[in-house]
């Protein structure tokens, strides 16, 4: 059980870091908190992360789910003492059949964790990796993913206010200043699990709405001319970055009509191929997430949709499509082809039918699966009037059972969008002393 299991890790680390996903009679996979799919995959300690996907097997398939709690960068802890044995995989997966009329798939899996019974825990706050294993064959690696669990056992507070970065061109230049106040709590006994040792409390991540996979990140030993911590010897201290770019609002892929895109017909958007937004607006979107709840029946079924961009010249680096229908993941199957004669840039995909928040980022393709040099905001353009969904995450380095990190606190705030830095004094002010 013990080699298999480590295999699984080996595998999985192997993946992350080509990154690749594996190949796999699983599609389909999303991951959300407290069975709402509109909240990322961050939970407290009291909430439930859902899990669901599909597959196309004649029988159901024996699956089960294997977590491992890992560090705040996503590298596995093989510790037992975090990973409880037999209680970090599931002992059974509920499932359902395909509605009639669809074709796509056969068995539809959704699942909450912890679950009902109690046979999965998660003792420990942090990040957690998870792997959909055949269960008579753990080394048979499915499917993988995410999620990060916070215990919010120390006040945190986030602030965000619009300013220049002091070199660039705009639109480029228009950044967001991010604050984030941790007031450590050292009063319990230190070195336990109610109380910290406030030196250890050294690093803020802050994710922008689903983006758990590229975090801006603050920390004491970082030596980064835009990131910076106050008062670090002291309980409280505060976590600033200057950096965050504003973004774009999301593009929106619609394939709620059964009119315009009906069962078994290729999808090619009506709207014509998409456009490079450098200087537009985008319209009001779903922070990133994807809306596939009311699409029951026959029209849960999976289209064959292309996506098309057609920016004004060839791009230098590949173009790759990313969005909830991904998990937000810089996959080398979502790399788009381009067309010489057309100048049109365009990708296949199966997906299924539902209202998807997405995007394209520039990035160079690497021998070894991964995405070089990322562009996220090239073809999408930047924007203070974006509104986005920010949370932050205070994680803690615990020198119990060798050292591990927990996540202690977070906080969540929205952009304040408009076209000025008048909020930004305001958030650079020193946060009111403890009561």
């Amino acid at each position: 059980m013990k080699r298999s299991v480590a295999m699984v890790w080996i595998l999985f680390l192997a993946s992350v870091l080509a990154g690749a996903q594996p190949q796999t009679e699983i599609f389909g996979l999303r991951v959300y908190a407290n069975d709402d799919e509109y909240q990322p995959p961050i939970i407290a300690r009291s909430g439930v992360i859902t899990i669901e996907f599909d597959v196309a097997t004649q029988q159901p398939g024996n699956y089960q789910v294997v977590f491992r709690h890992a560090s705040k960068d996503w590298v596995p802890d093989n510790n037992a003492f975090l990973n409880e044995p037999l209680r970090d995989r599931s002992q059974q997966m509920f499932y359902a059949a395909s509605p009639l009329g669809v074709h796509a798939y056969t068995f539809h899996y959704k699942n909450s964790f912890p679950d009902a019974n109690g046979v999965v825990t998660f003792p420990y706050s942090g990040n957690y990796l998870f792997a959909i294993v055949a269960k008579d064959n753990e080394t048979a690696l499915l499917a993988t993913g995410k999620f990060i669990i916070v215990e919010n056992i120390q006040p945190v507070t986030l602030r965000l206010a619009n300013t220049y970065y002091p070199s660039g061109v705009p639109p480029l230049n228009e950044m967001l200043y991010a604050a984030v106040d941790v007031d450590v709590d050292a009063s319990a006994k230190a070195g336990t699990a109610e109380g910290l040792m406030q030196q250890n409390v050294k690093s803020v991540y802050i994710f922008q709405n689903w983006l758990i996979d590229y975090p801006f990140r603050i920390d004491v030993d970082d030596r980064d001319a835009d990131t910076f911590v106050e008062n670090f010897m002291l309980p409280r201290k505060q976590f600033w970055i200057r950096n965050i770019p504003a973004g774009n609002e999301y593009r929106r892929l619609d394939l709620s009509s059964v009119k315009l895109y009906p069962n078994a017909q290729p999808v090619r958007l009506i709207d014509g191929p998409d456009q490079s937004r450098m200087f537009w607006p985008g319209k009001v979107d779903a922070n990133g997430a994807s809306k596939l709840r009311p699409f029951a029946g026959a029209n849960s079924e999976y289209l064959d949709v292309e996506f098309r961009l057609k920016p004004a010249d060839r791009q230098p680096k590949d173009v790759f499509v990313v969005g909830a229908m991904n998990r937000w993941q810089l996959l080398p199957e979502y790399k788009m082809s381009y067309d010489e004669g057309s100048g049109i840039y365009s990708l296949h995909s199966w997906i299924r039918r539902g209202v998807y928040d997405y995007q394209y980022v520039l990035g160079t393709f690497t021998s070894d699966g991964s995405v070089a040099d990322q562009d996220w905001i090239a073809l999408e353009g930047n924007d203070w009037r974006t509104i986005s969904r920010y949370t932050a995450v205070v994680y803690y380095r615990d020198e119990r059972f060798g050292g591990f990190d927990r996540a202690v606190g977070s906080a969540q705030a929205k952009s304040p969008g408009g076209r000025d830095e008048t909020q930004l004094e305001a958030v650079k002010k020193e946060p009111p002393q403890r009561k």
